[in-house]
């Protein structure tokens, strides 16, 4: 009998040995404290601001002090800025390291911040009048991702972009007087191309209508029409030629396609498609990559499950159109995983909790077996010509609701910070694509409280992820594989 209770015990715990060494995810995760931060940042900028080559981390909240982390990799010390405070920014991520990051003095003047000679150095903008502004804000273009400040005062707007060497160039300036009925504070600038390739950038505004400010043309600008709402203007060169086209769907629901005609010097619809079945707020419009031959297609979808494919080549507009329940008000991302291109998006349902939500309010006790989570899913995408034709799509759902995603580890493959809504915890996550060609998630915990703000680290071969947490901690995550 002792025998058999040895034998068992020794088959039970090498099972139990084997399945734990499975469980393990293929990587290794460190984590550094970097700061503790007086107060929850909006947004998590990588700068560069004393020029010395090696980025650092920049805190931001409007209206606040910036906090500069430097040598964040290394030994971390933590500056704060008392003399300036950080402007509104509505990206998170810049293509470019800034070297120098604009502010606002107590005048409301806008500065650039710089740290020259072991000081904070406050320097003008080019180009524009030292008085005091309304309003500035960063932004990043909605397809061709130029980063670009805009800065307000009356009915005039301001526009600098960030160069490839970290310096912030002007590059528009422009009034509501071309805009008829509109204020230029009503309007928002999307996006900023060479539309008609006289070297400088023009500015494309939307608001209910869509217009086009012409760079050097002080008062004039195109109107383009009314548009239908998630189906707003997008700029890309579809075709590779050169050329920049628009991208909208217009309120008679028919998706047009504009490029400048230089024998007319001006705007003109290229392509047009037949009337969508969408309608007002229904339905959305993203450019993606889907081939991986650097130039996009487009696709529409609506909260029924049906999707469009729209690929403009050889001056001929061709479209695919199935529809998939799965992926059923969707709002689509492009992610990467290996060679496996994927869509990504976040659909809520209701799941049961384990544990149980128990908690005592007031002198009652409540309590939730059920709530409705976020869980994610992606559709992978196949490879060659077949990926034009949405029935060609797979669909696998994720058991967790993304909130970031990039290549952290810089393998060429993006992992993911995603919620866990069943155990009420946030992990990091990280796919492996099987033979059948399906995405098998490994994952590690990294706690109950919330990710705030991200920013990708990199200097040199050296990268990781900065993550703000509700809390006011600043950590820094990097990634190895396990030996």
């Amino acid at each position: 009998m002792g025998k058999r209770l040895l034998i068992f015990a020794i088959i039970f715990l090498s099972l139990l040995a084997f399945t734990i060494w499975r469980a393990q995810p293929p990587f290794c995760l460190h984590r550094k404290i970097l700061a503790k931060l007086p107060y929850e940042p909006n947004n998590l900028l990588i700068t560069d601001l004393d020029d010395d080559g090696h980025p650092e981390v920049t805190a931001l909240k409007a209206d606040k002090p910036p906090i500069w982390v430097r040598f964040p990799l290394d030994k971390p010390s933590t500056l704060r800025f008392e003399n300036c405070w950080a402007i509104q920014m509505k990206e998170q991520r810049c293509q470019f390291v800034p070297k120098a990051l604009p502010v606002l003095t107590a005048e409301s003047r806008l500065r650039l911040l710089r740290w020259k000679d072991g000081k904070e150095i406050l320097e003008p903008l080019p180009n524009l009048p030292d008085v005091p502004m309304e309003d500035a804000c960063i932004g990043r273009g909605e397809s061709m991702e130029t980063v670009f400040l805009r800065v307000y005062r009356g009915e005039n707007v301001w526009v600098f972009i960030l160069s490839p060497q970290g310096e912030w160039q002007f590059a528009s300036w422009f009034t509501s007087q071309a805009i008829r009925f509109y204020s230029v504070r009503i309007c928002s600038i999307t996006d900023l191309a060479d539309l008609d390739r006289d070297g400088f950038l023009d500015a494309l505004w939307i608001e209910n209508v869509a217009w086009v400010f012409w760079r050097g043309q002080k008062e004039k600008g195109t109107n383009l029409g009314a548009w239908m709402r998630y189906g707003f203007p997008q700029v890309a060169d579809l075709d590779g030629d050169g050329w920049m086209e628009i991208v909208m769907v217009a309120e008679d629901k028919r998706l047009k396609i504009w490029r400048f005609e230089q024998r007319q010097k001006r705007l003109k619809v290229i392509a047009t498609s037949p009337p969508l079945p969408v309608s007002w707020n229904t339905f959305h419009m993203h450019l993606f990559d889907l081939d991986g031959d650097r130039r996009k297609e487009i696709v529409v979808a609506d909260i029924s499950g049906n999707f469009w494919v729209f690929r403009w080549r050889d001056g001929k507009l061709r479209m695919w159109q199935s529809k998939h329940e799965e992926f059923a008000g969707v709002e689509p991302k492009l992610m990467k995983f290996g060679d496996q291109l994927a869509l990504c998006g976040l659909q809520w349902r209701p799941v049961l909790l384990f544990p149980p939500r128990i908690w005592l309010k007031g002198w009652k006790l409540r309590w939730q077996f059920r709530k409705g989570v976020r869980f994610s899913v992606f559709c992978l995408l196949p490879k060659g010509e077949k990926v034009f034709s949405p029935s060609n799509w797979r669909i696998q759902e994720a058991p967790f609701g993304l909130s970031f995603a990039d290549d952290i580890d810089g393998d060429g493959s993006d992992e993911v910070i995603g919620y866990d809504g069943r155990w009420r915890r946030w992990r990091l996550y990280r796919a492996e694509v099987t033979k059948a060609g399906e995405l098998r998630w490994r994952d590690v915990l990294l706690g109950r409280e919330e990710p705030k703000a991200f920013a990708m680290l990199v200097d040199g071969k050296r990268r990781g992820l900065v993550v703000a947490w509700g809390d006011g901690r600043l950590e820094l995550l990097t990634m190895e594989s396990r030996k």
